[in-house]
């Protein structure tokens, strides 16, 4: 809808749909063509791209990085778990310039000028260039959340992206086994020089400890200590029993000292204790026999003899108990001494082998711990030996790439799509531009809405009939058509005028009626003529005035020379009758404008004397027409119009601008006029029927039957 055109505030819309189809219907033309335009324009473009090929191939990630030699009880070489950050790394491997430089030496793009151009260059910048034109084209993204990589690239030439592709993910998996053979590598060299670290060092700890062992006589630290703590048990315990003896025998001696030789006695042998029972009985027989026999008797002397003889024997007896306790003493203490002597050294021994034993501990301790850390880093390199060789990479080929046989760009969908959408874009901007630069009216309600008026007649342009076209009309040629199809579309648009003014009617206010424009080409001379006509032909007296003196538009279309003019019978100069012009094909009358007009003519358009002809003609006439110029542009058209009983505007259909026509009717407004309607001319009838919503030959098709 035209934007200059206000909308009533009951039937606005934030889309107005029907305007939106209209807008498109009245502009079907342009749409086709921009859109042909733009879609031929697609396809050359289409035709001129060059096809680009995509090949893709997949690599996998394994789960658990395993080795085909494995410790179970290694908790340092247990497989690793694959997590979503491995992957992205494993991407970011793929696509790192030490990758695509492997690419680029193995397939010789160094040298390949669709990849370093043409331009001479050194070795490591043509390899640079290489690399980046790779870069350019390859891609290598996750699948999903999955634990797959697609690896694709993009060229003009399908075979070699398929070989950059295969290429891409073998030096990838290469790369990979080539590091873990590299790491494995000296790993073994690092553990088997710390190995011989280590050994050095193991034999220097187990040295130093078998020297302390010979420098301290310490051998079994632990046994030696044992055996020790049970010696001074045992020296303790002899100690105690000889001090018991010593303590007796001395007792015994110390007894004996003090008995003397009268004390013998005291002193306990079973010879002593023998010897004294015989000289007790030797005692009883002497007394017994001397006080027998007397002292002198054989027996007696005998007896006696044996007494001192065991009286000796127990001298001597006694003699030999008392050296025997004093000796047993002497050796009791000797004993004693030895023992206590004994266990102080054992004692010694004891703390000096504790002090000893806690250096050779802390020797012993630094030499395990030497052999475990020797006997891991053997194991260690043992391990890596075994695994040497066996490197794998933690990815795998799942696809591997193929040469395409269709290219991914351009598609012809995405082109036909494209290239669509730019044409229904082109489209809507080109409507939207002709909607927005036509500021003219389409239909009868846009022109009843914007300026409060009703539109009499929607007059059809002739040369968008379908039937009894003309192509270049003139308003002669058109009024003819009046003449020569009554029944014609066209002929009856000047019917519904003649009911809109209620012309031949006893009702009829409007004898006088006044046809105007805007602006110059709107189709008003063509109204007034075509108007006259058929009013004349319907049977009413009708006159066609020629008031334009500058154009003299109607007079033009007259045949044969004209002798007096409208001016001459202002002057005086001519009369009505001498004037008027008869119409030979519809009857009507036609009062003329003579070809040369005076400069001082132009007043009298407005004088009285005009005004005294219109009412003359009213009186004689059934209906008058006074064909006016421009109101815009001459101010004698306001005078005239003023004078007639209406005055009708002849709108262009589609071509007057809108703020022209409100201001011709500001104009009439204050000449006075009365303004009586609207004439929408040269109505398109094609396109009002196909997008003419709000006006009756929107639904010509439905009724055109009607007209022959």
């Amino acid at each position: 809808m035209n934007p200059l055109v206000p909308v009533d505030q009951d039937s606005a819309k934030i889309i107005d749909f029907g305007a939106v189809l209209n807008a498109v219907r009245r502009r079907l033309v342009p749409i086709l063509i921009t859109m042909i335009i733009v879609l031929g324009l697609t396809a050359l473009s289409y035709k001129m791209v060059t096809p680009r090929y995509s090949a893709e191939g997949q690599v996998g990630i394994q789960r658990t990085n395993e080795e085909i030699v494995n410790a179970q009880e290694d908790q340092r070489v247990q497989p690793l778990t694959t997590d979503s950050s491995s992957v992205d790394t494993e991407v970011a491997q793929i696509l790192s310039p030490e990758t695509l430089g492997r690419v680029v030496d193995r397939l010789g793009l160094a040298k390949n000028p669709n990849f370093v151009g043409t331009d001479p260059l050194s070795p490591a910048d043509a390899r640079n260039a290489a690399i980046r034109a790779i870069a350019g084209g390859l891609t290598a993204t996750r699948d999903g959340t999955s634990y797959a990589i697609n690896v694709n690239y993009l060229s003009t030439d399908p075979v070699m992206a398929a070989k950059i592709v295969n290429t891409t993910i073998d030096e990838y998996l290469t790369r990979q086994q080539v590091e873990k053979r590299d790491e494995r590598n000296k790993e073994i060299a690092l553990l088997a020089s710390r190995i011989n670290e280590a050994r050095g060092q193991l034999q220097g700890a187990e040295t130093e400890v078998a020297r302390f062992r010979a420098a301290t006589n310490l051998v079994d630290i632990q046994n030696q200590s044992t055996n020790a703590q049970q010696s001074i048990a045992v020296l303790n315990q002899q100690l105690a029993d000889a001090q018991a003896q010593q303590a007796v025998a001395e007792a015994r001696n110390t007894a004996r000292s003090a008995s003397s030789a009268g004390a013998g006695s005291a002193v306990v042998s079973p010879v002593l204790q023998q010897l004294r029972t015989e000289e007790a009985t030797l005692s009883a027989q002497q007394a017994s026999l001397s006080e027998r026999y007397g002292d002198r008797h054989p027996q007696v002397l005998e007896t006696n003899q044996r007494l001192q003889e065991t009286r000796r024997q127990i001298s001597a007896e006694t003699a030999r108990v008392r050296q025997s306790l004093s000796a047993e003493a002497d050796v009791a203490r000797r004993r004693t001494s030895s023992i206590v002597s004994s266990l102080g050294a054992q004692k010694g021994q004891l703390l000096q082998g504790n002090a000893a034993s806690v250096r050779l501990a802390e020797l012993e301790r630094k030499a395990t711990t030497l052999k475990s850390l020797y006997e891991a880093l053997l194991e260690r390199y043992q391990q890596a030996i075994a695994r040497q060789g066996t490197e794998r990479s933690a990815g795998y080929v799942i696809a591997r790439a193929v040469a395409p046989t269709a290219p991914v760009s351009p598609k012809k969908v995405v082109f036909a799509g494209g290239g669509l959408l730019a044409a229904l874009l082109a489209a809507a901007m080109v409507a939207a531009g002709l909607e927005l630069a036509e500021n003219g009216f389409s239909t009868r309600r846009q022109v009843e809405r914007a300026l409060g008026l009703p539109v009499l007649a929607s007059v059809p342009d002739l040369r968008t009939l379908k039937r009894d076209r003309i192509k270049s009309p003139t308003p002669a040629t058109i009024s003819q058509h009046l003449i020569d199809h009554p029944g014609s579309v066209y002929s009856e648009s000047y019917r519904s005028i003649r009911t809109a003014l209620k012309v031949g009617r006893e009702e009829q206010a409007a004898r006088v009626v006044a046809i105007s424009s805007a602006l110059p080409a709107e189709g008003k001379t063509s109204t007034s003529f075509s108007l006259a006509r058929s009013s004349a032909l319907a049977g009413l007296s009708t006159v066609l005035v020629d008031c334009d003196l500058r154009r003299q538009a109607t007079s033009r279309q007259m045949e044969g020379a004209i002798q007096y003019g409208l001016a001459d019978l202002l002057r005086g100069e001519a009369t009505l009758d001498q004037v008027l012009v008869r119409d030979s094909a519809s009857g009507a009358f036609l009062l003329p404008q003579r070809p040369s007009t005076a400069e001082n003519d132009y007043d009298l358009i407005a004088s009285s004397a005009m005004q005294q002809l219109v009412d003359q003609l009213r009186e004689r006439f059934d209906l008058v027409i006074l064909d006016t110029a421009p109101l815009l542009a001459i101010a004698d058209s306001r005078a005239i119009a003023s004078m007639a009983d209406v005055a009708l505007v002849a709108v262009r259909w589609r071509k007057t601008p809108a703020p022209a026509v409100r201001l011709a009717l500001d104009h009439l407004a204050m000449a006075e006029a009365r303004i009586g309607g609207i004439i929408m001319t040269m109505v398109d009838l094609k396109a009002q029927s196909r997008a003419g919503a709000g006006d009756e030959l929107r639904y010509y098709k439905k009724y055109s039957s009607y007209y022959s």
